[in-house]
């Protein structure tokens, strides 16, 4: 297995330097191509998808990890326009992006440069294969691709769909590679690879982003672990702050940027009624504090909060409740239990709004709207390969740019140095 892996690995370190040099407009066509094959191809993959599902359920897999591997239609549609959101931006590969004309008659630009070739680990969504290609193809870097067993044929279908379209459009195939076996040795192999992968993004559980940080020989991105809060302070638009909560908890849960704990000033409590009635109704289970817990009339329906329900990333209908006294108290809890992914304040004045967007440490902070934008196709990027919760190299969700370094270019007429 190393013997083969290498060798892809060097395979894919050589072509990337010949993608990274490919014409803008190359690109462009390739990703447009793919989106065809996507539409073309939709019936074969969701079947394909379909068909491991059912194994996985036999298997006993959650619901939430259920979630994660389906391909539907819309799944479908959703990629396709990405493809075309990826395709439309600027491209940045080899832009200048600062010239300093020297006195000595010396030409110095920054120049942004593809990082080389990227190592993606992730679990359970399909989905990914498409817009981390793309992501990868629009950047100039080569890709090296390892994916969850449990949706290792959906993932390979996708995969060679990104192959063709490379072909058919001149790009070099070989600049990408995804593992077709699953042996978990792969991963420690990946790991120690820093010769051939230049940066390492695992997606996935937090067991997956530790095993990478702790482990990984190259750089490695923080990210896809989110413990999500939304604050509700005392100035509040009531039906504002149910229609985001819901959205935040509801619209699709097992995403890292899905809220796990809505935190309620005390002279706000007088939401706690509808709130947790709307959640009910959602069949969401509710892990109240004892003040809020003694507000809602309905008791018996929800449970006390134990300390372990705070800063749990649920992936499912689940919700914890901490009523506050301050904002303060409120950015400390976050402090405390978040892990820098997404954080929301619900309030009228804009005087509380800024300090708590000044103050929590995060990679993404929301003023009455929902966790849920911390995503790099409704942020703007076109797509994302990870949301990193690092403070170095890259922060929230990382795009096309992201994806890049630059190197200095210094332009001369024979020139020394005294």
């Amino acid at each position: 297995m190393i013997e083969t892996l290498e060798k892809k690995l060097i395979e894919v370190k050589k072509f990337s330097l010949e993608l990274s040099l490919i014409d803008s407009n190359k690109r462009k066509l390739c990703l447009s191509i793919l989106a065809s094959k996507l539409i073309s191809n939709s019936k074969k993959i969701i079947e394909i998808n379909s068909n491991e599902l059912d194994e996985s359920l036999k298997k006993g897999i959650e619901n939430h990890v259920i979630e994660r591997m389906k391909i539907t239609n819309t799944t479908i549609e959703r990629m396709v326009d990405s493809l075309k959101n990826v395709s439309s931006l600027n491209d940045t590969v080899l832009e200048v992006i600062d010239q300093n004309n020297r006195e000595n008659g010396l030409i110095v630009k920054k120049v942004r440069v593809p990082l080389g070739v990227l190592g993606v680990i992730f679990e359970s969504r399909p989905n990914v294969v498409i817009e981390i290609a793309s992501l990868a193809i629009k950047s100039g870097n080569g890709l090296v691709m390892r994916g969850g067993s449990d949706c290792i044929k959906t993932n390979l279908a996708l995969f060679s769909l990104v192959s063709e379209a490379m072909k058919e459009s001149g790009l070099p195939e070989k600049s990408m590679y995804f593992l077709d076996f699953t042996d978990r040795k792969a991963v420690e192999i990946i790991l120690s690879m820093d010769k051939y992968i230049d940066l390492l993004i695992p997606r996935g559980s937090s067991s997956l982003v530790n095993l990478v940080n702790q482990n990984a020989k190259m750089p490695s991105i923080t990210g896809g672990v989110g413990v999500c809060h939304t604050f509700v302070d005392s100035n509040f638009d009531k039906e504002l702050a149910l229609s985001v909560l819901d959205n935040a908890k509801t619209q699709n849960t097992s995403v890292c940027n899905a809220l796990d704990t809505v935190i309620i000033h005390q002279d706000s409590l007088d939401l706690v009624e509808p709130l947790f009635s709307l959640y009910l109704e959602k069949n969401v289970e509710i892990r109240a504090d004892k003040k809020s817990y003694e507000k809602f009339s309905g008791k018996s329906k929800i449970k006390l909060a134990k300390s372990s329900d705070y800063g749990e990333e649920f992936l499912d209908l689940v919700v914890s409740i901490k009523t506050v006294k301050t904002i303060d108290e409120a950015i400390n809890h976050i402090e405390k239990y978040g892990s820098k992914h997404s954080e929301a304040i619900i309030t009228k004045d804009e005087k509380q709004a800024n300090y708590f967007l000044e103050k929590v440490d995060a990679s993404a902070v929301f003023h009455n709207t929902s966790t849920r934008f911390n995503d790099g196709f409704e942020l703007g990027l076109g797509a994302e390969v990870a949301v990193s919760t690092d403070k170095l190299h890259a922060r929230g969700p990382m795009g096309i740019n992201d994806l890049m370094t630059y190197k200095w270019v210094v332009l001369g007429e024979g020139q020394i140095r005294s």
